[in-house]
């Protein structure tokens, strides 16, 4: 059953009456009820960290442009470690000059979500990786004996066999595939971004100003926490996209988008897309999943016409992204998060 941002923001909202409505005096218990235990104490989304090998492995093939097929793409192409992993492009350009579908999402936390891609057609980051080298928008290779020849051409033997004790030359191509997308999926498993917000989330009141803390009330009280909770802050859910007003009335896209549908074939999933998670979303300019939108102002200012059914207004608005900030990776975490390692 599919419930609406109304029904699930008033859920919310509900469960706060009868207590002090002020975002500064919740206990740490009523924090975490909303927004999770925070990413703090997490270095790696997974049961079971594989060797670091394995994680080097995958950072190496997500760097490689000379993977693909006219030698111009890798994962970071549309994912820049120095844009917080997304490219500030409102729809990506693949091999040959293809344009994607929709915009790129960051990458940071994205293994922690339910899905991935806005229509949620990829269950993980392997599926993900898996796909990409075969997908025309991306990678552009023909076939998994294709990918085999690219490892073997740029060295990468010694890489696997350290990673998983397999020499490329005499292993299967599908079995190569299988160990390239285990070991992107491992390196995107580590793209862990810890924000101030966590150390709110444990207790530590005075990490976040009045401003932000004014902003995080607003952000509850006006409905945005109905799709936009737990520890991503969003990411855990699909929402139809205009459940109030029409949205391509404001962004003015000229083309719709019918979202998880082009997926599941299934006509109640139409419009319905995987909830962004709002951490790093002031990074992440633009919005939206056509890059419709540039500021993030503007965004709000849409996302409570036409998911809420009010109007913004623009001090509250500035006081959201101020808590919005919150969220932002702690600059100690990009610093590894970012490292560019050496290609074979």
């Amino acid at each position: 059953m599919k419930l609406t941002v109304y029904t699930i923001s008033m859920l919310l909202l509900l469960s706060c009456t009868g207590k002090e409505n002020n975002t500064d005096k919740k206990s740490l218990e009523e924090r975490r009820e909303l927004f999770g235990n925070g990413l703090n104490s997490i270095r790696y989304f997974g049961e079971n960290r594989p060797k670091e090998e394995v994680i080097e492995l995958g950072r190496m093939l997500f760097y490689d442009t000379r993977l693909s097929n006219d030698k111009t793409v890798s994962c970071s192409k549309c994912h820049l470690p120095q844009l917080s992993f997304s490219d500030a492009l409102p729809k990506s350009i693949g091999a040959k000059y293809r344009l994607s579908h929709r915009n790129a999402q960051t990458l940071i936390n994205t293994a922690a979500q339910i899905s991935q891609h806005w229509n949620g057609n990829r269950k993980d980051v392997e599926e993900q990786a898996k796909k990409a080298f075969f997908f025309k928008g991306a990678y552009d290779l023909k076939d998994s004996s294709h990918l085999k020849k690219k490892l073997v051409d740029n060295n990468y033997n010694e890489a696997f066999k350290k990673a998983f004790n397999t020499e490329l030359i005499t292993s299967n191509e599908n079995d190569i595939l299988e160990l390239s997308a285990k070991s992107i999926g491992a390196f995107e498993r580590t793209l862990v971004g810890p924000a101030i917000f966590d150390d709110y989330l444990e207790g530590k009141d005075d990490v976040l100003n009045l401003e932000q803390k004014s902003g995080l009330k607003k952000f509850t009280q006006y409905g945005c926490i109905g799709c936009h909770n737990g520890n991503l802050v969003g990411g855990g859910m699909y929402q139809k996209f205009g459940v109030v007003e029409d949205p391509y009335k404001y962004t003015k896209s000229k083309n719709r988008d019918l979202g998880r549908y082009t997926h599941t074939k299934n006509e109640d999933d139409k419009e319905y897309f995987k909830v962004p998670p709002l951490r790093n979303v002031t990074k992440t300019s633009p919005y939206f999943h056509d890059g419709s939108v540039a500021s993030l102002d503007e965004a709000i200012d849409i996302m409570g016409r036409v998911q809420l059914g009010v109007e913004i207004p623009k001090e509250d608005r500035k006081l959201i992204i101020e808590f919005l900030k919150t969220l932002e990776t702690k600059e100690e975490h990009l610093k590894e998060l970012t490292r560019i390692p050496d290609l074979p």
